[in-house]
């Protein structure tokens, strides 16, 4: 591995960061620019093109669920970088959310990222969610947990 190789890593991994914790603050300044200007953000319920389509989804998600979630942290676990060359890599990324209920919903990013200007940004963000609380408030359509 380079030294080329682990500062592109690193600054995926920074990218991947920057947008968990911002999104957890309602952010939307420091998230939106995550994504590269033509980026998709995708989950099961639909799948959005633009920084500005993109920010859209996500407030609207967000003040859909405000009234009844108190907390949300998502906790990042194993991410694994492929570098397809120097500004275009894949990352796939293990997640749990914990809200007020504790544990809510759990899954992975399917990260395309490509390099801007320096900086890693998401071209396609695909959030497969793979577990959920039958208690959980987010992401209504997803069908929890079998019981």
């Amino acid at each position: 591995m380079t030294v080329e190789d682990m500062l592109a890593r690193e600054g995926i991994r920074q990218t991947i960061a920057r947008y968990t914790d911002a999104g957890d603050n309602g952010r939307y300044e420091d998230l939106i620019p995550c994504y590269a200007e033509d980026g998709i953000f995708e989950i099961a319920s639909g799948q959005w093109h633009g920084r500005a389509a993109i920010e859209k989804a996500l407030r609207t998600m967000r003040a859909a669920r405000d009234a009844t979630v108190k907390l949300q942290r998502h906790h990042l676990g194993t991410c694994h970088i492929t570098l397809k060359g120097p500004e275009h890599a894949a990352a796939v990324t293990y997640f749990t959310v914990i809200s007020d209920i504790g544990p809510d919903h759990a899954g992975r990013y399917l990260d395309d990222l490509v390099r801007r200007d320096g900086t890693w940004q998401f071209a396609h963000r695909n959030v497969m969610v793979e577990w959920r609380s039958d208690e959980s408030r987010f992401l209504p359509g997803i069908p929890p947990a079998a019981a």
